[in-house]
């Protein structure tokens, strides 16, 4: 995987100390015993701390809430393999696909046997490609954290996050069996490529799962002595890349106006774009996923911009606008910010109390006097956007 390079050349030295850089030591008291880290966390989320944080030419300041996140990565694993397996069960008692279908020659470069037939498959393929690209070059130079983070990323956010969702519509085997049988072997053709990329940095859970794609018949012994994913430069797809980005720019900005006007997550909205004609055929092409993904209930293009707009979000290629009237009732919402009011003027008088004794400012530490200061300006400010809250709910009445 690495090139043979003078071990002078790649010896590293790196000290664990503690979260605050301290060199561990019993006379502090801050020592690690580093068994007790791996009965609680496990043994992989250990090991992929170190990895994350081991940057060459500095020491690793071990932090337990980390290994706690890297524990949570683990489970997303098993997640991700728990919903793999239950859709490739799902396609065999429909007689759609199976694992003895899988291609076993996993000696070539980039993803085996994947089909790109929508955008988000030639998006996650094309990013899988530039991953293994990044981890390669990053292992090659003996930067385990940027190789470490770059699988992360990749499997947590893009893959998880993302890919999963966007095809689940696909995995639909009562209807088009020939895209449900793509979708499904496609599906675990990226697992099985994403489990040899993080392979190295978490051996155990891999070795396990990796066994069980394959049904316990594995082409090799050990997932250890299989290809590690290498870059295969005609499945590089910048272009599927850019209009991925962009699509998901506008989920995500209507996700976010929606939760900035309180709209409930069962409750469907229609939205408003304004953009070109190139980009306008992109969201119509990709309108299902963004009804799916945004919880969008129709999608209409406007001639003018929305920039001004209530409930609007601008970017360099579209304007969109979430079209939603919310329908509160004005005596329960101005109690409800009365007794708001009347509980900030209260710390407000407080805070002013605290800070105009004298005996306390001399005894109090300058970050607690400074903490208060801060709390009291953050509380003034409520106080003037509850009053003008109130203000506009008078003028409606």
């Amino acid at each position: 995987m690495a090139e043979s390079v003078p071990y002078k050349e790649v010896y590293i030295h790196a000290l664990v100390r503690d979260a605050e850089r301290q060199k561990m030591s019993k006379t502090k008291g801050n020592v690690l015993d580093p068994i007790e880290v791996i009965e609680k966390y496990g043994t992989d989320a250990t090991r992929f701390t170190l990895a994350s944080m081991a940057s060459p030419g500095t020491d690793i300041a071990f932090n337990p809430d980390r290994t706690e996140g890297y524990r949570a990565f683990a489970n997303k694993i098993w997640n991700a393999a728990r919903f793999m397996f239950m859709n490739v069960d799902r396609a065999a008692d429909a007689g759609v696909w199976s694992l003895a279908e899988l291609d076993r020659d996993i000696a070539e470069n980039g993803v085996p046997g994947f089909e790109s037939q929508t955008l988000e498959d030639r998006w996650i393929l094309s990013r899988f490609n530039q991953v293994a690209k990044q981890v390669n070059e990053a292992l090659q130079a003996y930067r385990f954290h940027e190789a470490a983070n770059a699988v992360y990323a990749f499997f947590w956010g893009e893959f998880c996050d993302w890919y999963l969702e966007l095809i689940k519509p696909r995995l639909q085997y009562d209807g088009d069996k020939a895209a449900a049988k793509t979708a499904t072997k496609n599906l675990v053709s990226l697992f099985e490529a994403s489990l040899r990329m993080l392979s190295p940095f978490m051996p155990f859970i891999t070795e396990e799962v990796w066994h069980a794609v394959y049904d316990g018949k594995t082409p090799l012994k050990s997932i250890a002595l299989a290809q590690f994913p290498r870059v295969n430069e005609q499945q590089l797809d910048t272009r599927s890349e850019t209009e991925m980005a962009i699509l998901q720019d506008l989920i995500v900005a209507v996700r976010n106006i929606r939760a900035e006007l309180k709209i409930e997550q069962k409750a469907k909205a229609p939205i408003q774009i304004h953009c070109d004609g190139e980009m306008r055929r992109l969201f119509e092409a990709s309108s299902g996923a963004i009804e799916k993904q945004a919880n969008v209930e129709g999608i209409s293009f406007v001639e003018q911009s929305l920039a001004k707009e209530a409930g609007a979000r601008s970017t360099a290629r579209f304007d969109v606008r979430v079209v939603y009237e919310r329908k509160i009732d004005v005596a329960v919402e101005r109690e409800r910010l009365t007794k708001e009011l009347d509980k900030i003027e209260k710390d407000i008088a407080n805070g002013e109390r605290q800070l105009s004794n004298e005996g306390f400012l001399a005894k109090a530490p300058a970050k607690v006097v400074e903490g208060l200061r801060k709390t009291l300006e953050e509380r003034k400010t409520m106080r003037e956007k509850t009053k003008a809250a109130l203000d506009e709910l008078d003028n409606e009445s």
